[in-house]
């Protein structure tokens, strides 16, 4: 009896600390907030996931609907901010650029990216390296 209950407390404790032991899809949408300035992100899905050493990496695709308004808006608010912000956003939209069709940039499409991001775990819970 008592071999029964100490392996199912095993068993339990190793249940919980698997669901631990990645990183959560909301942590990695929270990372893909920065794209709603400029448009919407659709059909996310999580591809795979590995460990790489001490890193956890997720590999992710989604839809980036880009809203030509939102762009602008993106662009406009670029303007206005200091040159290192400014840079920032502009080297992000040109890898952005280099990334999706023309359609897509346009609005007539969805842009269609495959990504993977990697992840360390903290004390706190899971950080983003790169």
């Amino acid at each position: 009896m008592n071999r029964i209950f100490f392996l199912l407390i095993f068993l339990s404790s190793m249940f919980l600390y698997g669901c631990e032991d990645r990183p959560s899809d909301d942590l990695i949408r929270e990372n893909l907030k920065g794209l709603e300035s400029i448009g919407d992100i659709k059909n996310y899905k999580r591809l795979n996931g590995y460990r790489d050493g001490n890193y956890y990496v997720v590999e992710y695709s989604f839809d980036l609907y880009i809203d030509q308004n939102k762009l602008k808006s993106a662009l406009n608010k670029a303007k206005n901010m200091d040159s290192i912000e400014s840079f920032q956003i502009g080297v992000a939209l040109f890898g952005l650029a280099l990334r999706c069709s023309k359609k897509a940039i346009e609005g007539k499409e969805p842009c269609k990216i495959k990504d993977k991001i990697k992840f360390v775990k903290g004390e706190k819970g899971w950080s983003v390296v790169e």
